[in-house]
């Protein structure tokens, strides 16, 4: 199941989901609450080129969101990362690490943890699987 994700801090909300319909190419999307609200904003496409999909994401105490996801690349997978402001601007975008492109790459997770986030993933093949971790610290 490549489900979506949902996070929130505070009266902020936002959910992250991979979408590939027949008419369209597939997508991350990213969708966000308007303060204090149950509604949403219009979808932030935060990956068209080649997304695998399983994002994460985490609502940061500054409002800031976090989406990490997987992204196909020349042999392997990317996990790759997105800071999106409360407005909707994609402020920076990143590889975190290679991983194995298929389903024993698992589901990366993300939680908020003070002014940064913390990001785990599967790593390895196989047998020789492994679960890797990383804190990102964001400066304000």
């Amino acid at each position: 199941m490549n489900g979506p994700s949902i996070a929130g801090h505070a009266r902020q909300f936002a959910v992250a989901w991979f979408t590939h319909p027949e008419s369209r190419a597939p997508a991350v999307q990213l969708a966000l609450s308007r303060e204090g609200s149950t509604r949403f904003n219009e979808p932030i496409a935060i990956d068209v080129e080649r997304p695998v999909g399983r994002p994460a994401v985490a609502v940061l105490k500054d409002g800031s969101t976090f989406v990490c996801w997987l992204r196909h690349g020349e042999a392997d997978a990317q996990l790759r990362a997105a800071r999106v402001m409360p407005d909707g601007r994609i402020v920076a975008q990143w590889a975190i690490a290679q991983v194995a492109p298929g389903r024993a790459s698992g589901f990366p997770r993300a939680v908020a943890d003070g002014s940064g986030v913390i990001v785990s993933w599967t790593s390895g093949r196989a047998r020789q699987l492994r679960v890797r971790a990383v804190r990102i610290a964001f400066g304000n």
